[in-house]
C-alpha cells in the first residue's frame, strides 16, 4: 500500500512514518499501517466494529492508540482495514475501526507485531502535512 513506508534500517524491529494533511487522518493511517504490516488489509472486509479510546500527550498518544488495536488483535484475532476518526487530538483520541477477524486461509501472516514502542516515535507538523513515525517491537 502506498499511504505509507516501512521503515528498514532497524534492527530486529520494524516500522513505519506515515504522512497526511490531518491529525485524524494521520492516526489512521498509522492504525491501518500497522494492521497492513501483519496481513494484507485489502483482503479484509469491514464488518465488524471497534471502538478505540486513549488519553495521554503526543506523541505517546499515537503508539498507545495502535497498542489497544493490538491487544483486540492478540486477544480477538481482529484485522482492521477501515477506519474512521471519531475525536482526535492532543491528548486523547477515539476512533472506530472496521474490519474482520484473521483466518490463516484468508489472510497470509506478514508481520508479528507485539507493540508499538516509543523509541524514536515522533508525531509532528512538517509544513502543511502531519508526519509519524512508529517503531514496532516484533
Amino acid at each position: 500500500m502506498s499511504f505509507y513506508e516501512t521503515l528498514d534500517k532497524i534492527t530486529a524491529d520494524a516500522g513505519i512514518r506515515v504522512r497526511a494533511q490531518s491529525l485524524e487522518e494521520l492516526f489512521c493511517k498509522a492504525l491501518l499501517a500497522t494492521f497492513n504490516e501483519i496481513t494484507d488489509i485489502q483482503k479484509v472486509p469491514p464488518k465488524e466494529e471497534k471502538l478505540l479510546q486513549a488519553s495521554s500527550e503526543l506523541p505517546y498518544l499515537l503508539a498507545d492508540l495502535i497498542n489497544l488495536a493490538l491487544v483486540f488483535h492478540d486477544a480477538e484475532g481482529f484485522v482492521a482495514s477501515k477506519c474512521e476518526p471519531v475525536e482526535v487530538g492532543q491528548s486523547s483520541a477515539t476512533v472506530k475501526l472496521y474490519g474482520d477477524y484473521y483466518d490463516p486461509q484468508k489472510h497470509e501472516p506478514k508481520l508479528v507485531i507485539k507493540a508499538a514502542t516509543y523509541h524514536d516515535l515522533y508525531v509532528k507538523k512538517e509544513g502543511d502535512l502531519w508526519v509519524a513515525q512508529v517503531i514496532f517491537d516484533i
